[in-house]
């Protein structure tokens, strides 16, 4: 199952730096910055974005929280393997942070399903582009 996207979460201060830094070291992979939909959020790629950087607040969050804001995605062949994935995390420990399901505000067929792991919390996400088929 190969990477779909993920998430980085950087503190405020060095927002700007890191941007810079990933920007200009993958440059030549064709990486550059995308969009910043939302305040203090950066979408970086190729062609569109999948590695995004979201900043915290430094001191005021706990490490824990940290760890839940930290994003990664894989790819499914299709929604059966969401629900499938799903079904499995939470049987292994994780916590459910989104129910396998259509996300049409991400983009149409957009099919995915998240979780908590169990250790640090992580946010782990399965993803099919392809509807509820």
């Amino acid at each position: 199952m190969p990477l779909d996207h993920m998430t980085l979460t950087v503190p405020q201060a060095k927002l700007e730096d890191i941007i810079k830094f990933l920007t200009t070291s993958l440059q030549p992979l064709g990486f550059k910055e995308i969009k910043r939909p939302l305040p203090n959020t950066v979408a970086l790629g190729e062609t569109a974005p999948y590695f995004w950087i979201n900043c915290h607040d430094g001191d005021a969050e706990t490490q824990e929280a940290i760890f839940k804001k930290q994003h990664i995605a894989f790819s499914a062949t299709d929604a059966e393997q969401v629900r499938q994935f799903h079904a499995a995390a939470l049987k292994a420990g994780a916590t459910c942070n989104g129910p396998p399901g259509l996300r049409p505000h991400y983009h149409p067929g957009y099919y995915g399903a998240f979780v908590h792991e169990p250790v640090f919390g992580i946010n782990i996400e399965v993803v099919s582009h392809g509807g509820d088929n």
